[in-house]
């Protein structure tokens, strides 16, 4: 499978509780944005920064929480 999305950073759009438990995030990809089921190891709150660090079949990616540098 074709690792598109690891490494891009996005926003939680719908909250992650965390665990096998689904959320969503909204990604750029494709010259616009769009949103995706995930999920990570620990509960991720909606407007958070994530890392996308997985990628399963579905449109359902692995994340973890990212930290923006200032300015960027």
């Amino acid at each position: 499978m074709s690792q598109q999305l690891v490494g891009r950073t996005g926003i939680v759009t719908l909250s992650i509780p965390g665990g096998e438990q689904l959320g969503e995030v909204e990604l750029s990809f494709a010259g616009g944005t769009e949103r995706f089921l995930a999920r990570a190891t620990e509960p991720i709150e909606v407007d958070a920064a994530v890392l996308v660090v997985g990628e399963m079949p579905g449109r359902v990616v692995d994340v973890e929480r990212w930290t923006r540098l200032p300015g960027l």
